[in-house]
């Protein structure tokens, strides 16, 4: 059975949490995500798992994240988003994975903005479905309600929606516990 927690997250953490991946997503009204990742990953088996676990719901991958996410790395998964119809995000990685992840959500609300643009004290509610997936332990990226994105060569913690003011960015999380089998959701 699996365990849950919030922190505020909503957190599943099982061994092979994969398996619920459909259902979660089903209840969260998503039938197109937006795998959102970088590029060594995409050539793990973790990800034919992910993929697998995902058979026709025509996911589409943006796998161009950088090690410490740029402005860039937001408005490209912005664009695959967009280009592709997808109705939710699925962050698969590390910290760098899951901060552009949740950020992108931002621009598909705010299309008009760029991130520069933006009012982060407005109210952000409603921002498209987040599932996280972490491939490594270590940043808590998957369950923070912030995001570190480089703008103009500088870091930029993004923190929408002050307390009381919507939901910010935290995702839907899934972890499970082997570690040593393949990585953590698996």
């Amino acid at each position: 059975m699996p365990t849950t927690f919030s922190f505020p997250t909503t957190t599943l953490f099982e061994v092979g949490a994969r398996r619920e991946l459909r259902g979660w997503l089903a209840k969260l009204g998503s039938a197109r995500p937006l795998i959102v990742t970088d590029a060594s990953l995409t050539k793990t088996n973790a990800f034919a798992l992910l993929q697998a676990s995902l058979d026709g719901m025509n996911a589409a991958v943006f796998s161009e994240v950088r090690p410490n996410p740029e402005e860039a790395d937001v408005e490209g998964a912005f664009k695959a988003y967009r280009d592709h119809g997808c109705d939710s995000v699925i962050a698969f990685g590390g910290g760098s994975a899951m901060d552009a992840g949740k950020v992108v959500r931002l621009r598909v609300k705010r299309p008009d903005k760029t991130l520069a643009q933006f009012e982060f004290g407005a109210d952000w509610s409603g921002l498209a479905p987040l599932i996280a997936i972490p491939t490594t332990a270590g940043t808590g990226s998957e369950v923070g309600r912030s995001s570190v994105i480089i703008m103009d060569h500088r870091k930029q913690v993004i923190f929408p929606s002050p307390p009381g003011r919507g939901a910010g960015l935290q995702p839907w999380s899934f972890t499970g516990s082997n570690l040593a089998l393949l990585m953590p959701f698996l």
